[in-house]
């Protein structure tokens, strides 16, 4: 009986072990992995704006907070961004409309150092083949200026019956400016309105 009960405990450790160290292979690989060559490259200045949004979004907890309501161990940054089309929606000014016009969807794993950054919010990597919920992010449209940004945010979460992702939070455009350091700040948050056609 105690040999059984030894191997019992030795196999569950063994298999907890492999389980883990897979895991940690496959978010290392997939930390790796270079963007789409078929989408577009976010701009320096995009991926700035991209990382303070997501980190005002951590810092005031909503992203543990929706994936605790959607009952998941974890979450990520969606790979491609949201393309909007700014005719369709409230809430761009007519600068902000025309940049963000003609912007195709494009890869965040083209920023440098966004991989390193999502890990650091304690997200899993991008680009992972499982359904777990996911914040994503438009391209940001800036004003003529360029002290002012908005950014399409969503949040998405897989369906318990069915595993496919749909909306569960949002979507919103976030406002951003730019200090007089250079640093973008969120500023504000406002549901985003469709135009009613």
């Amino acid at each position: 009986m105690p040999i059984v009960l030894g191997l019992t405990v030795g196999s569950a450790i063994y298999g907890a072990y492999y389980y883990v160290s897979q895991q940690n292979a496959e978010q290392k690989a997939l930390a790796a992995a270079p963007p789409d060559s078929f989408m577009a490259k976010p701009s320096a200045e995009e991926c700035v704006i991209a990382r303070a949004a997501l980190t005002a979004l951590h810092a005031a907890g909503s992203d543990t907070a929706w994936r605790v309501a959607a009952d998941a161990q974890t979450m990520t940054l969606a790979v491609d961004t949201r393309v909007v089309n700014p005719a369709d929606v409230i809430g761009y000014s007519d600068d902000e409309a025309d940049d963000l016009r003609g912007k195709l969807a494009a890869d965040w794993r083209g920023c440098p150092g966004m991989a390193a950054f999502v890990s650091g919010l304690g997200w899993s990597a991008m680009g992972g083949d499982e359904a777990i919920p996911a914040m994503a992010l438009g391209r940001p449209a800036m004003n003529k200026t360029g002290d002012e940004a908005r950014l399409y945010e969503a949040f998405s979460a897989p369906n318990p019956d069915t595993g496919v992702l749909f909306l569960a939070r949002g979507p919103w455009l976030a406002t951003l400016h730019r200090g007089a350091d250079g640093a973008w700040r969120v500023v504000s948050t406002a549901d985003l309105k469709h135009i009613r056609r």
